[in-house]
């Protein structure tokens, strides 16, 4: 009985550790640290969440997984990125590096972006929303803070797992 109940509270924080778990002001924070890093010149950092688009299925997929970090490997074509421009701002970009020149279409008023960070029922949900209301809504299932490449302190990597509400 002991060991069933050791297992069960390792196993339990485990998952805590992990990264599943992230408030509302520590969200916030990695935001405004992704926007300074990139503004302060740190060779491998980037304003810039973006998302394997290889399927085309930005809009209707169920689960979104967003990366962060010029360390991240990207093995795909096609990428939607969420490029911040303050902390809680962000630029939806369309990106296609296998054709050459690599090419990312012009961004329009619509797809300037606020990140409303809300708290219901112990969970966190983000609420995208333009000049023409909310667009989308998502809650964080994880969120997680990614091993760097090399040592340097410098260097951030974070993936960031929604779940789009409808």
């Amino acid at each position: 009985m002991q060991i069933k109940l050791t297992i069960i509270i390792f196993l339990f924080s485990c998952t805590s550790t992990f990264g599943q778990e992230i408030s509302k002001n520590e969200l916030k924070k990695v935001l405004e640290e992704t926007l300074s890093k990139s503004r302060d010149f740190v060779p491998n950092a980037t304003n810039s969440w973006f998302y394997d688009n290889s399927e085309n299925d930005y809009k209707t997929r169920d689960t979104l997984i967003l990366n962060t970090a010029r360390s991240h490997k990207r093995d795909y074509c096609q990428t939607i990125d969420w490029t911040f421009y303050k902390w809680n701002k962000f630029r939806l970009e369309v990106a296609d590096y296998c054709n050459e020149p690599p090419t990312k279409l012009a961004s329009k008023d619509e797809d300037n972006f606020q990140l409303l960070i809300k708290e219901m029922d112990g969970k966190i949900n983000l609420l995208v929303q333009n000049q023409n209301g909310i667009q989308d809504k998502f809650e964080v299932v994880e969120f997680k803070k990614n091993s760097a490449a090399e040592s340097d302190n410098s260097q951030f990597d974070y993936t960031l797992k929604l779940k789009r509400i409808k």
